[in-house]
């Protein structure tokens, strides 16, 4: 996994102002955590923090801290304002060789599923996944082959950890999730649901006509 070094300038103002006066100067207010140490408050310039936000890979983070020293670490959570669509603030969590961490790993996939060239089409429900991992195993991304799928299969959660399974690191959540489908074509969807209410119908008309012969043997 690629490291991307970002310098962070270390800041003790937390009020409104001064992180409204930092994003003016085109830095984004962020805290350093790690369980069991105290939080850093930092500011970096959104121009670099956009190269970690808006790419298709994970990366690992080296902050470069203004008092000279270093911290390995990984973002984990981005606020953006819902108008500019401007970064508002990032949180950082320090990482340690020996602990296993949980992280959002994007998702790719390869090939022409059967189902596609019968006219399907490709439906990705989940563009990442939470995946746990000791921070040198952190995958960059997570490549699933849908060569095989055919019409209405799905991808889901548990299957991926079947078939991708790795030593060094596991898909979390429920197994029941989908990632990826092949949605069939919306003409043979409704073909089907007209086969289906056309075999129903003359079962309900049978069942109309016993209820009337039952009424009629009842009046005799």
């Amino acid at each position: 996994m690629q490291t991307v070094t970002l310098e962070a300038e270390l800041r003790t103002a937390q009020t409104k102002g001064s992180r409204r006066a930092l994003r003016q100067q085109g830095l984004v207010p962020a805290v350093v955590y790690h369980k069991g140490e105290a939080s850093m408050t930092i500011a970096v310039k959104e121009s670099q923090l956009r190269k970690l936000v808006y790419t298709t890979e994970s990366h690992l983070v080296n902050l470069k801290l203004s008092n000279g020293t270093e911290r390995q670490a990984v973002m984990k959570d981005t606020q953006f304002d819902p108008v500019t669509e401007g970064i508002l603030h990032a949180d950082f969590q320090i990482l340690k060789a020996d602990e296993p961490l949980d992280i959002e790993v994007p998702t790719m996939f390869k090939g022409t599923p059967a189902g596609a060239i019968k006219g399907g089409r490709v439906q990705v429900i989940l563009h990442k996944l939470m995946v746990r991992s000791l921070p040198a195993d952190i995958p960059e991304h997570i490549e699933f082959d849908i060569t095989h799928m055919d019409l209405n299969d799905t991808l889901h959660v548990g299957d991926a950890n079947k078939l991708y399974a790795s030593e060094k690191w596991k898909i979390l959540g429920d197994e029941t999730i989908s990632i990826v489908s092949i949605v069939a074509p919306r003409a043979e969807v409704s073909a089907t649901a007209a086969a289906e209410a056309a075999t129903a119908e003359p079962e309900v008309i049978t069942k109309g006509k016993e209820k009337a012969g039952e009424k009629t043997d009842a009046k005799k």
